[in-house]
């Protein structure tokens, strides 16, 4: 029987991995470029010849995992409005569960100013384009109050997503149990 082994990871990725776990472990303050080139097994100017600095280097990483959030949105097109929010309340519970490391990072990070303006008008067009979506699953014969719910399911899967991949170690947060509520509350 032939044995099948993966390829080696590219320099790149190896530190795009490596920067991920520190940053969501220590912290981005705490994780220098040093550490991270360390930990990687790669010399530190080979870093900085695939990025500019640390900054450059969490954009990667956030730009990356918006990639996962992005197929959160690959809903049915067909069946009722219910069952394209279950669809899409499965997949966003997939994704966090399946990236927490990079969740617990991105929700310890997104309210500094310096990721904002790291962001800036992509992470705003994704807000807005999630809403969207969102607004499909509800009555479209009441726009206001189409755009209300799509705001209130908004900050409650928000809400949930942070509050599961900031949990404490050693706390399960029963993720699912509380995504089948909301299911049941939108049936």
């Amino acid at each position: 029987m032939e044995t099948v082994t993966n390829p080696p990871k590219s320099s790149k990725t190896k530190i795009v991995e490596t920067a991920l776990e520190l940053f969501a472990r220590n912290g981005y303050d705490r994780t220098p470029i040093s550490m991270i080139a360390r930990e990687a097994e790669v010399a530190q100017g080979l870093m900085y010849r695939y990025f500019s600095g640390k900054e450059a280097l969490l954009k990667e990483i956030i730009s990356k995992s918006m990639i996962d959030v992005q197929s959160s949105f690959e809903v049915s097109t067909t069946g009722l409005p219910h069952e394209k929010l279950d669809e899409y309340l499965n997949n966003v519970v997939r994704i966090i569960k399946n990236n927490r490391r990079f969740w617990a990072l991105f929700y310890g990070l997104r309210t500094q100013p310096f990721v904002q303006e790291l962001l800036g008008k992509e992470f705003a067009d994704f807000q807005i384009n999630t809403i969207a979506l969102l607004e499909s699953f509800f009555d479209p014969r009441d726009p206001d109050a189409q755009r209300i719910e799509a705001l209130l399911l908004f900050s409650i899967v928000d809400g949930i997503c942070t509050s599961y991949a900031l949990a404490p170690d050693g706390i399960e947060y029963p993720i699912e149990e509380i995504k089948e509520c909301i299911i049941n509350k939108y049936r």
